[in-house]
């Protein structure tokens, strides 16, 4: 069982990452550090909230172990999308 204070702190964890994540995507120019920073905040975010809000530590192993992944797999994508936008894009268009 989780404490009160614990999701508090998590809670006001998650409201500081979401708007230092504001302030970048307002100020910061485009970048791969800043695609990379995003990227790990994400990725915090995502787990502070498997981990607090979900409870999956107590579902079955294999599901919090499919959700954790997950929770590594998107920003890893995000990362991947930076470095490859364009042959991405390429690739899933439509055709004319």
């Amino acid at each position: 069982m989780i404490t009160a204070n614990k999701l508090n702190l998590s809670w006001l964890i998650l409201m500081i990452l979401t708007l230092s994540g504001m302030l970048v995507g307002e100020y910061a120019e485009a970048g791969f550090w800043i695609t990379v920073s995003v990227a790990g905040v994400t990725a915090l975010k995502g787990r502070l909230i498997i981990d607090q809000f979900m409870e999956l530590d107590q579902a079955s192993p294999l599901i919090y172990r499919i959700v954790k992944i997950f929770g590594l797999v998107v920003p890893a994508l995000m990362i991947l999308t930076y470095l490859l936008g364009p042959e991405l894009a390429q690739v899933t268009q439509l055709p004319d």
